[in-house]
């Protein structure tokens, strides 16, 4: 019973922590967003590089990859496969660093490309970051818990979930912005 409740606690404080986390991103590019469309306005729209839909869809098809090994762990007790997400994670980053070159080729630099490719910039890189963090935190599960240890695993699940949603949000925003 001891030993349940000891599981139970820590799964609490594991699963708050990521919420806390979560929510701390979600200000972060939240400000960021707004100052995006607050100073933003006045310049014209960017020609977002093809790579971003692709990327796009690199993200939707590893989250969906993870959801169907979660959902398989949960109905057959299997051992979930987090390579193939973390392979496409990786995809994801190296194709983000053909955006920039695109970007930088096509004279969209941050000396001169204006506040909005700036932000532009700062945006994916920031959001770069937290997919590095995110690949992480999935490589230490993938390490140590893939076969045992649910709450680990479920809260690397839902915060690459949470990854793909954030990278939503900036697409739709750079899109209107």
């Amino acid at each position: 019973m001891i030993e349940s409740n000891t599981e139970r606690n820590a799964s609490m404080a594991n699963k708050m922590g990521i919420w806390l986390l979560m929510i701390t991103i979600t200000i972060l590019f939240g400000s960021l967003g707004l100052g995006y469309m607050l100073t933003t306005s006045s310049e014209g729209a960017i020609k977002l590089p093809s790579l971003f839909y692709v990327n796009t869809a690199i993200l939707l098809v590893s989250s969906v990859l993870l959801h169907v090994g979660w959902v398989n762990r949960l109905r057959q007790g299997k051992p979930i496969i987090i390579w193939p997400s973390m392979l496409l994670g990786i995809v994801f980053l190296v194709s983000q660093l053909f955006c920039w070159v695109q970007l930088y080729q096509s004279g969209l630099t941050l000396n001169q490309g204006g506040i909005k490719i700036s932000y532009l910039y700062v945006l994916t890189g920031l959001h770069g970051l937290h997919i590095i963090g995110g690949l992480l935190f999935l490589l230490f599960v993938g390490m140590r818990f893939e076969d045992k240890g649910k709450k680990y695993v479920e809260t690397a699940v839902f915060f690459w979930h949470f990854l793909g949603i954030l990278w939503l949000y900036l697409l739709i925003m750079m899109l209107l912005g």
